[in-house]
């Protein structure tokens, strides 16, 4: 869901009143949000570069309160707009959709005492993968809570099955159930990000996760799917997720997603 509508070029931010905050739409280092405290990619954010403070378009524009679709459907919570997270335990609140820590600007409905990161709270209650339908896994839905069933699914991406207390996207494929955790995919994609910037600027390498992903990944797929070769149009799939879930919580980074699901990324080992 989207926060806000077209952003404007120059702004002038109360977390940042000394300088007017510019929209930078050109590829850059990797920085960390000073509103949320998130990392963010190559895509569109706030900037003052005297200062150098930046802030995410979805911090740097947030309604005042916003209801969010997956949470609606549960019985309805009103999310308001935190400078800060709410005492009492600010210092060890989590995101209930990526499972990371609230260390800044934060969305919170009081009632449910939930807690979402500006940017995860765009995540669209469903993608659209292809022109197909539920049934052949075209639709992944946004779910908050996995079911007695789910529990036994692995993740599409990582494999494993420990992460379900958050949100992720629930599809299907080749007549089973899909799931691909939003903390998996944000873990990932930071660790293939900073690797690929630190081997440009010289600054040393980092081991990549391709292989671990490809091994969680084929772990994930039923038995018959890995027998009929199904593994590279399902590895597709999973790259559109992937990429769509990429681009919003880390501010549409165009570098991360060809990180992470491009011809060289993640999502090809």
């Amino acid at each position: 869901m989207r926060l806000f509508e077209e952003p404007p070029a120059k702004l002038t931010h109360w977390a940042h009143p000394e300088h007017e905050l510019t929209l930078a739409a050109t590829a850059g280092a990797p920085f960390r949000c000073d509103g949320c405290q998130e990392p963010g990619g190559d895509g569109p954010r706030y900037r003052c570069a005297p200062c150098n403070f930046e802030l995410h378009t979805d911090c740097a524009l947030p309604p005042d309160t916003l209801q969010h679709p997956l949470l609606f459907k549960g019985g309805g919570c009103t999310f308001v707009f935190l400078r800060e997270p709410p005492a009492p335990a600010a210092a060890s609140r989590q995101c209930d959709a990526c499972g990371d820590d609230v260390r800044g600007f934060v969305f919170h409905c009081a009632d449910r005492d939930l807690d979402l990161h500006p940017c995860c709270a765009s995540l669209e209650d469903r993608i659209v993968t292809g022109g197909g339908g539920d049934g052949d896994g075209r639709v992944f839905e946004l779910t908050k809570a996995a079911s007695s069933s789910s529990s036994r699914r692995r993740c599409g991406v990582c494999g494993d099955k420990s992460r379900r207390t958050f949100w992720f996207y629930r599809g299907r494929f080749d007549g089973e159930d899909v799931f691909i955790h939003v903390a998996c995919v944000k873990e990932l994609a930071v660790r293939r990000w900073e690797a690929s910037y630190r081997r440009r600027s010289g600054a040393g390498q980092i081991a990549l996760a391709g292989a671990p992903l490809m091994e969680g990944a084929l772990q994930s797929l039923p038995r018959r799917t890995r027998r009929s070769g199904g593994f590279e149009r399902f590895s597709k799939i999973v790259g559109v997720i992937v990429s769509a879930i990429i681009a919003v919580i880390f501010g549409n980074p165009m570098g991360l997603i060809a990180a992470v699901a491009g011809p060289d990324g993640l999502l090809r080992g």
